[in-house]
């Protein structure tokens, strides 16, 4: 009999259902609560095939905390015997959330390829899930925005998208560990920890329960969404296929669009930007090249793909 604790125990169940007990897994790992709570109860659960990597934002005013933080990640992982990794930006500070963001994915890739890790596990919890719909849904997505994260998508496992937060904070408790924790996670700035610390409170406040409601409203609209799959043969590893793609409805070509795109880590797209796709494609040209949304889209008889433009 172990002694693990009921995190441990569904996290266990997580990886034998996704047949992932035998992966080798590259953490992301900032030192806060949710991603402090994923590599403990991963290198408990396993022991070995288990590596971390902290990311560096590089200069800029929060330069002091990333400094202690990758030291305290750095000192955890050696006193756990878990190998560490750092990749640290080198150049211009960068400045918005979505460059923040950019660096950590590619970054975090980066490490999972040099590592041959088979796997990156990041620690979105339930209440991060809730927030990212939320937020598409503000910027104007359609129904497969809803969709979001999955528990194993490709190369990314999140075990904790069921979990809350508090059960997180109530799992480091348990083992008498202290996590360290963002002072940015404070600034109302962001969208995201304005929906967190203000909207989501107050609505909370109003009235009771609220919040789990709206969280379970938005999954079970997901899991619907899911359901009603496109037909088979429409998307491909890295394009659309156009003759698939021409034979649907309009409703449906939409939907293929937004999820190829988010099949391609493209998140930044409105429901306008796909009408505006929808209409370019419209016309019986058979090769084609335009730019929506911040891509190049290349369409050819075959084929309907985007590639990012380069900065």
């Amino acid at each position: 009999m172990n002694d693990w604790l009921d995190l441990e125990h569904q996290l266990w169940k997580e990886m034998k259902e996704h047949e992932l007990l035998e992966r080798k897994i590259l953490v992301g790992f900032s030192g806060g609560v949710d991603s402090l709570a994923l590599l403990r109860a991963l290198h408990r659960v396993r022991r070995s095939g288990i590596e971390a990597c902290y990311i560096h934002h590089g200069p800029g005013q929060n330069q002091v905390y990333r400094d202690a933080a990758a030291e305290f990640c750095r000192a955890f992982c050696k006193t756990h015997g878990i190998p560490f990794h750092v990749e640290k930006h080198q150049g211009a500070e960068l400045i918005s959330e979505a460059e923040l963001r950019d660096f950590r994915h590619s970054s975090l890739q980066k490490v999972r390829a040099k590592t041959k890790s088979d796997l990156l596990a990041l620690a979105h919890h339930r209440e991060d899930l809730l927030e990212t719909r939320l937020l598409r849904l503000i910027r104007g997505t359609g129904g497969q925005g809803l969709v979001a994260m999955r528990t194993l998508q490709n190369e990314l496992f999140r075990p904790f998208l069921k979990i809350s937060k508090n059960d997180l904070q109530e799992y480091l408790n348990a083992l008498s560990l202290k996590a360290f924790e963002d002072p940015s996670n404070g600034d109302l700035h962001p969208m995201r920890n304005w929906i967190r610390q203000e909207w989501l409170v107050a609505l909370e406040n109003r009235q009771q329960g609220a919040v789990n409601s709206l969280g379970r409203s938005l999954e079970i609209l997901s899991e619907m969404l899911e359901e009603s799959a496109l037909p088979e043969g429409v998307l491909q590893a890295d394009f659309i296929s156009r003759a698939h793609y021409l034979s649907l409805s309009k409703a449906q070509q939409k939907q293929a669009l937004a999820s190829y795109l988010l099949s391609q880590n493209v998140k930044n797209f409105s429901q306008s930007h796909l009408e505006e796709v929808q209409k370019r494609l419209d016309i019986s040209q058979k090769d084609l090249i335009f730019r929506v949304s911040g891509m190049d889209w290349v369409i050819n008889a075959q084929q309907i793909r985007v590639q990012k433009i380069e900065k």
